[in-house]
């Protein structure tokens, strides 16, 4: 297989060369794809499972920056379990990654923004295949690696959160511990967090409190504003809130700094500091290209009234999202589109991402379509990130102590992981890399003023990808 250069799987460009190639599977992928074939559906991309049996008819899309070997060890796996799959191939060239695509991916009505064809066949879901896959009676239908999915009549939708071959090993973690690294993570802020103060810091410069304000476990709260119930008794699979989502009313409490170098879809670009009072960005430093157009649009729409805040202005937090899985890595050249940026990463257990602006399906977004007005949100990856909770009580809890989530120890993990294969389980497969943190070197004179150039040299270029056909 010959490859493009910088990018870890090899682009299709036509119908024919998908009908014809032969991809010999890692035994590890396919292994992967018979665990997850089986797991429980549960209508999420961040998924647990596609519960495939046996005469059932499934749809898959797969992209040309998607992995092609990730596909033929998925349809080997339904196979195997009775089940016939139609591949719809989607042609998306490779490239990589610009400081602005974070604003191509998740904000609206920025006519500043030039749009990319490539960019947006890459991340979106194909929202017609969802009607093709319910009047042609598929019984599950599998695409995308992030946000919410509608749900279908009579079509089970599913999607791929581990599209290449170094991340999805991670698709054959076993459900049963997983649900048990979820639950036990989440318990803490759940039963204990009510009125309590959250102290979230990361090396690269986050320093940010918050108190859970009580109103948050109220059903009630939402309603009045027709808002996304998430911060709810049941988690919310490996992206738990560890901040409660809008609407904001009174005003939150949210203070402090958050820093980093990493977002959804970007670039990695120059360490970007977030000033936030009363949970509001009052100020953006640095950030390159990133952070100047975040102060653009900040300043654009700094007098607009959204629906779910209690005063004016865009980027509010909304988002700070607890990542649970521990075999979850960055793959080789991430920062590609056929390297997924830094999607996949933020599974990874105890990676935090904050998210600053609306919040995916909630009435700011469609209020503010209808009036032709920015929408959207932005985020900040904390790669290390330290959150301690203290209750009412006084009682003393970290969640994530410097990037490691604390439910890995707990006693009820243990046990469960010991009995489904050994306590290495829990083993977290990546650390991020950063110089001076967790690598040698020093972060502000190697890293922090041009991540992006570090990485491509010490991170993604050093990757090997083992037992592939395609290497």
């Amino acid at each position: 297989m010959s490859s493009v250069p910088n990018s870890p799987v090899t682009p299709r460009s036509t119908a024919s060369e998908v009908a014809t190639e032969q991809i010999v599977v890692a035994p590890t992928l396919i292994e992967a794809a018979r665990t997850i074939v089986r797991g429980p559906s549960l209508n999420r991309t961040k998924t647990a499972g596609y519960d495939v049996k046996e005469g059932e008819k499934v749809l898959l899309v797969e992209k040309a920056t998607d992995d092609h070997e990730v596909t033929a060890a998925l349809v080997t796996a339904m196979n195997e379990l009775g089940a016939t799959v139609d591949v719809f191939h989607v042609d998306v060239p490779d490239r990589p990654l610009e400081y602005l695509d974070e604003f191509r991916g998740l904000m609206h009505n920025l006519p500043d923004v030039k749009a990319d064809p490539a960019f947006d066949a890459w991340r979106k879901r194909l929202k017609w295949l969802e009607n093709v896959a319910v009047k042609e009676g598929y019984s599950l239908l599998i695409q995308g690696e992030g946000g919410p999915l509608p749900v279908l009549d009579g079509t089970r939708y599913e999607g791929v959160p581990w599209y290449h071959r170094a991340t999805f090993p991670a698709a054959g973690f076993p459900w049963p511990l997983w649900d048990a690294v979820n639950r036990v993570a989440w318990d803490p802020i759940w039963t204990k967090g009510k009125s309590g103060e959250v102290h979230l810091t990361d090396p690269e410069g986050t320093d940010l409190r918050f108190v859970l304000k009580p109103e948050h476990w109220e059903a009630a709260h939402y309603e009045r504003t027709k808002s996304r119930r998430r911060f709810v008794g049941d988690y919310y699979l490996g992206h738990l809130y560890g901040y409660p989502t809008p609407p904001y009313d009174p005003m939150p409490t949210v203070t402090g700094v958050v820093a980093g170098t990493l977002n959804h879809y970007g670039k990695p670009f120059p360490r970007c500091r977030v000033h936030v009072e009363n949970g509001q960005v009052t100020r953006i430093e640095g950030g390159g290209e990133y952070g100047e157009k975040w102060r653009e649009v900040q300043e654009r729409t700094r007098n607009i009234q959204y629906p779910e805040y209690p005063g004016p202005g865009l980027f509010w937090l909304w988002e700070c999202a607890i990542g649970t899985h521990p075999k979850m890595v960055r793959p080789p050249y991430a920062f590609t589109l056929a390297g997924h940026a830094a999607m996949f990463e933020r599974l990874s257990s105890g990676y935090i991402h904050m998210g600053f602006g609306t919040a995916n399906g909630n009435p700011s977004e469609s209020w503010a379509e209808e009036r032709g007005l920015p929408w959207g949100h932005l985020h900040i990856h904390l790669q290390l990130p330290t959150y301690v909770l203290t209750t009412v009580e006084g009682e003393e809890i970290t969640v994530i102590d410097r990037g490691h989530l604390t439910a890995l120890d707990h006693p009820e993990v243990v046990a469960l992981a010991e009995e489904l294969g050994g306590r290495s389980l829990l083993s977290r497969a990546w650390t991020p890399p950063l110089p001076g943190v967790t690598v040698p070197g020093d972060y502000e004179t190697e890293y922090a003023s041009n991540p992006a150039q570090w990485l491509e040299q010490h991170d993604a270029a050093g990757f090997a990808l083992e037992e592939s056909s395609g290497t």
